[in-house]
């Protein structure tokens, strides 16, 4: 057994590493992920509309931390009387803010960011090693509580401090005075990676001996109460450390599996001592992870208890772009496009609501999913009968006809009347690509979403060739055309299209924001996901044979060792896709017209790929899905913004049991588990949205 010393700044402990060797990294080809994202290009231009830009499957490599065995710092565990407070202690009240303490940045840590990040949860990071922890820390002035609860990076917060020497970054003082104000004030603390021993503290758990570097880990009958939202099914964890452990009777000590693997063997517990309540889980952690993505949403719920700042809901959202007019067809056999080969018929258009049905049949958990058409009336005819079923020989145009009887189906939303780029086209051009696609949508008696707009290829905003058709630049926002900006606002736009794959379109510093155009910022962006169903795609050999054209090993950006099968396809970019919808993102992703078609009874390439997401997504968790039409997701994801950015603080007196939430900006503030304002119902939590001003507080009473 290899040995290392634990340095703690009041005794020399000794410490003994874990018992088993790392394993070898896996094949990181094989881990889906959101980041990094490159934009690449179609290898065939696509006349008249322009190359689209699909999203690179390139995976995050899991970090190395991941695939290596947790120091076990042992030593004798030293009791030490709490620092008195300069104080008199408020325990009834805390702020609405998580500490996260950290050995060392890593996965782990990563992993906290983003859960917290990701419901919108206010949270400080500290390092004990470099800023020791102090009671001042802990309790504020007036002797309320800084903290509602605590995340561990790892349960012993074990750093390197010089090569192969490991210790804890907190001394004992220091481990007695976290522990002391988590009882007192009643923070729950939840460790994201621990290792199943004794020290600093028993969670009940003994190493197994059987620690790998894959698991599959199923909540137990018992865990409802903390993993609230996932379904008895086995959780893959892979390409990451895990310990299946034992348990063991502790005095003092009351432990609840929360997670087993297929040998009844425990990896995650919920434990009480001393009147403290922890979850520990004996897994590393990483955001890019289908594990962490997944116990996210409940840990951060349990170790809240119901009620924070932010707010954190999942979607499914997809747009359909170029309604109206025909694309460009991919032949397998040439590897090229034809331009302008294939537009939809009206069959493929009222089998839509068919398939969305059976889809919302399968899975209630998306039991409000629809679809959003970005619509180019200039290739339609207003002049067509409104027809749902018949389409005789002689009708103007079957598609506008059909489109009549869906007009109220659907989320429409312009995007743009002929498709026109808009990068470099004055104010008079511009203004005519955008106010008559508003005549057609009145003319067709279309459910409008008046205020969004989507442009073609979402131009106009600095990322453009200046040649027109071919490979883009990224020139940035500050390069956009400012005279379709303004037009754009005089026809009413204030919700704008941008593309979450190219850098500067969308806010890396805030989780599932938008922002403001910095040249306009009357119009807010509303970043999009593409996907990997190419737009000049209408069917499953297409489909495929355009992937494996860019993503095949003999491809144009190689990138699997294998041409993928349809089914392979689907599954690898539902994963992409699933990562999106776990991170609570309001996103949408979107698709083209090509992609409606029914190339077999109920069945497109939409559909395919929208089933295979709710498949997995279902699998897993029961909360719901949401869909949200263009005029209430521009301003949903606006005020979540600003929230995000206001400087909005509050505190929680569980005595009084309410809220005061404070902006120090002003705008609206999201509150979960509390109510006033505008109350939203979210998985079993109220969601309040309420707006203050400058300095303003507001109290809210708890559920």
């Amino acid at each position: 057994m290899k040995h290392m010393k634990l340095l703690a700044l009041s005794l020399l402990l000794a410490a003994c590493a874990t018992r088993t060797a790392a394993p070898t990294a896996p094949d990181t080809a094989a881990v889906e992920a959101e980041l990094p994202l490159t934009a690449d290009q179609t290898s065939a231009a696509a006349s008249g509309h322009g190359p689209r830009d699909p999203l690179r499957p390139g995976a995050a490599t899991p970090r190395g931390e991941n695939l290596r065995p947790l120091p076990n710092l042992d030593g004798p565990r030293t009791r030490l009387p709490l620092r008195s407070l300069a104080v008199t202690p408020n325990t009834d009240v805390v702020a609405l803010r998580v500490l996260i303490l950290a050995g060392s940045a890593d996965s782990n840590l990563d992993t906290a960011r983003a859960m917290l990040a990701q419901a919108g949860v206010p949270f400080d990071v500290v390092f004990p090693a470099q800023t020791p922890l102090t009671p001042d820390t802990l309790v504020a002035p007036d002797g309320s509580g800084r903290y509602q609860g605590v995340i561990l990076t790892t349960g012993n917060l074990a750093y390197e401090s010089s090569p192969g020497v490991f210790q804890s970054a907190l001394d004992w003082a220091g481990w007695n005075l976290l522990w002391q104000y988590e009882k007192d004030y009643r923070a729950r603390q939840l460790s994201l990676y621990t290792y199943p021993g004794t020290w600093p503290e028993d969670y009940g758990l003994r190493d197994a001996g059987v620690s790998s570097s894959t698991a599959d880990v199923k909540p137990t009958a018992s865990a409802a109460g903390v993993l609230s939202d996932l379904r008895q099914v086995a959780i893959p964890v892979r390409y990451a450390y895990n310990y299946p452990s034992t348990l063991a009777t502790v005095t003092g000590v009351t432990t609840n599996p929360l997670l087993k693997d297929g040998n009844g063997r425990v990896l995650g517990v919920q434990s009480t001592v001393d009147g403290r309540e922890r979850v520990a889980l004996t897994f590393a952690q990483n955001p890019y992870l289908l594990h962490s993505t997944l116990l996210g949403y409940s840990l951060t719920d349990w170790l809240t208890r119901g009620v924070r700042l932010g707010e954190y809901r999942r979607f499914a959202q997809l747009d359909i772009d170029d309604w109206f007019l025909p694309g460009d067809v991919y032949d397998p056999a040439t590897g090229t496009v034809k331009a302008d080969a294939f537009r939809i018929t009206a069959v493929d258009a009222m089998n839509i609501p068919v398939q969305l049905s059976n889809l919302r049949t399968l899975y209630p958990v998306a039991s409000g999913l629809n679809l959003t058409m970005a619509f180019n009336g200039g290739g339609a005819n207003a002049s067509a009968p409104l027809s749902c079923s018949s389409f005789p020989t002689g009708t103007p145009d079957k598609l506008s006809s059909a489109t009549k009887c869906l007009a109220g189906t659907f989320d429409w939303v312009s995007h743009t009347l002929n498709h026109e780029y808009m990068d470099f086209l004055n104010y008079a051009d511009s203004y005519a690509q955008l106010a008559p696609n508003l005549q057609v949508a009145q003319a067709f008696g279309l459910k409008l979403s008046a205020r969004g707009l989507v442009t073609g290829d979402m131009s106009g905003l600095g990322y453009y060739n200046p040649a027109g058709d071919g490979p883009k630049t990224n020139y940035g926002l500050g390069a956009s055309n400012t005279a379709f900006l303004q037009a754009a606002q005089a026809t009413g736009v204030q919700y704008l299209a941008s593309n979450r794959s190219v850098d500067g379109q969308w806010d890396p510093g805030c989780v599932n924001c938008g922002l403001y155009h910095p040249l306009n910022p009357s119009i807010f962006l509303v970043p999009r996901w593409p996907t990997n169903v190419f737009y000049s795609v209408t069917n499953p050999n297409q489909a495929v044979s355009a992937y494996n054209s860019v993503y095949g090993p003999t491809g144009t950006a190689p990138y699997w060792d294998h041409n993928l099968t349809y089914s392979e396809f689907l599954d690898k970019e539902s994963d992409l896709a699933l990562s999106h919808v776990l991170s609570g993102s309001a996103f949408p992703h979107y698709m083209h017209q090509n992609n409606l078609r029914q190339y077999s009874l109920n069945k497109s390439l939409a559909s395919d790929w929208l089933g295979a997401v709710l498949k997995k997504y279902a699998r897993y968790s029961s909360l719901p899905l949401n869909t949200l039409r263009w005029d209430d997701l521009g301003p949903y994801m606006r005020d979540r913004t600003l929230a995000l950015k206001a400087g909005v603080s509050a505190t929680w007196n569980r005595a009084a049991a309410s809220v005061t939430v404070t902006s120090a900006q002003g705008g609206p503030a999201f509150v979960t588990g509390a109510r006033g304002g505008t109350q939203t119902s979210y998985g079993g939590r109220t969601i309040s949205l309420v707006t203050l001003g400058a300095g303003q507080s507001v109290t809210l009473p708890t559920q």
